[in-house]
């Protein structure tokens, strides 16, 4: 009996540890920072999860869901108004959805609002306090990159998908 249990003891640990890795090696990531400096800090600009030259450097609660393989990417972001302009430069407005972030997946987080999950219908979007926008540029050598931006700028709150465009 001493033989079996021991064997039932190893076995249990070996698919405890097995679901954890699992678990704890998924391929998506999700951060918070308080603010962009704070972000810098833990490298996420480095990395590319925060684009500081894109949103501005006063903005706060900073929330990112990566995704490795494909790569994609969720953020929200609140800035204030006074820096509103800064966003506004840099972004295209858009009437229509380019066919890379026509579906946007469902990050799995609480904080992505429910109109940009699924099916973009930009009407939805528009009653829910959101102007789009997007901002195409080079992901590496090969590739290029597209964010959709959902800025609403009433509240001084913005969300981004990114993702490669095709």
């Amino acid at each position: 009996m001493g033989l079996r249990t021991t064997i039932l003891q190893v076995l249990a640990v070996c698919i405890g540890m097995s679901s954890i890795f699992v678990v704890g090696c998924g391929d998506r990531q999700e951060s918070f920072y308080p603010t962009v400096s704070d972000a810098d800090k833990a490298g996420a600009i480095t990395r590319g999860w925060v684009p500081d030259d894109i949103i501005p450097n006063s903005s706060r609660n900073i929330r990112v869901v990566g995704e490795l393989s494909p790569s994609k990417e969720w953020c929200a972001f609140d800035f204030p108004a006074v820096d509103a302009e800064i966003l506004r430069k840099k972004l295209k407005t858009i009437g229509v959805l380019p066919p890379s972030v026509t579906r946007v997946p469902n990050p799995g987080v609480s904080w992505w609002p429910e109109v940009l999950r699924g099916n973009l219908e930009v009407g939805n979007i528009n009653k829910a306090g959101f102007q789009l926008y997007v901002l195409e540029r080079p992901a590496n050598s090969v590739n290029m990159g597209i964010y959709l931006f959902a800025l609403d700028w009433s509240k001084g709150r913005g969300f981004f998908y990114w993702t490669y465009k095709f």
